[in-house]
């Protein structure tokens, strides 16, 4: 049985319910490599502060778990689940959702370039590939993609075949677990980049 042939929800059951030593039999490792929340996404007590990977992949599942169709104009709730709190119902929304990032300047969430160590706000920097763990982002900017559109995806542990990625997808039509080739579907100008405040 591979992650692909689970829901996201029956797949976070069956990975909490093997445990450590399971999940790493099944994904074929020696260590565990995709994280499964041990309880539903709860809120974090602010935002732009140190938040644990397990939280980000947490917060995550709370889109993947009910998902969001894409869109670069809508809005929806987070794990706060206050109408007060409203994130981009697109990938980096996605993305500063789960890892609980926003600023006044952008309060639905920070974007492709902005999510970038270079974007201004100084909340990343560039790991590699071998550096990779649940609650990293792997990105690529406006200025690297042919259409001039970017794309950013949570990182979500190694599988067979690739990557277990949780993203906001425009061609998937929405919210997303799945597998991808690494560094995202044999694309290229993806690069893998940390959260300054997730913590271990």
């Amino acid at each position: 049985m591979t992650d692909q042939a689970l829901s996201p929800h029956s797949r976070r059951t069956f990975f909490r319910g093997l445990g450590v030593a399971g999940a790493a039999a099944v994904t074929g490792a020696a260590v565990p490599t995709v994280f499964a929340p041990s309880a539903s996404a709860a809120p974090v007590p602010g935002f732009n502060e140190k938040i644990s990977r397990d939280e980000v992949i947490e917060r995550a599942m709370f889109w993947v778990d009910d998902p969001r169709a894409y869109s670069m104009e809508n809005f929806d709730i987070g794990p706060e689940e206050d109408q007060d709190i409203l994130w981009r119902m697109d990938c980096s929304g996605f993305v500063s959702m789960a890892l609980a990032a926003r600023f006044d300047d952008n309060p639905t969430g920070l974007t492709t370039e902005t999510l970038h160590p270079d974007g201004g706000y100084e909340i990343s920097h560039a790991i590699s590939k071998e550096d990779l763990l649940p609650g990293d982002f792997i990105l690529q900017k406006n200025a690297d993609s042919e259409g001039g559109v970017g794309h950013v995806v949570l990182f979500n542990g190694w599988v067979d075949g690739g990557y277990n990625v949780l993203e906001q997808s425009y061609g998937a039509g929405g919210t997303t677990s799945r597998t991808a080739a690494y560094p995202y579907d044999g694309l290229d100008n993806f690069h893998p980049f940390r959260y300054d405040l997730i913590v271990d």
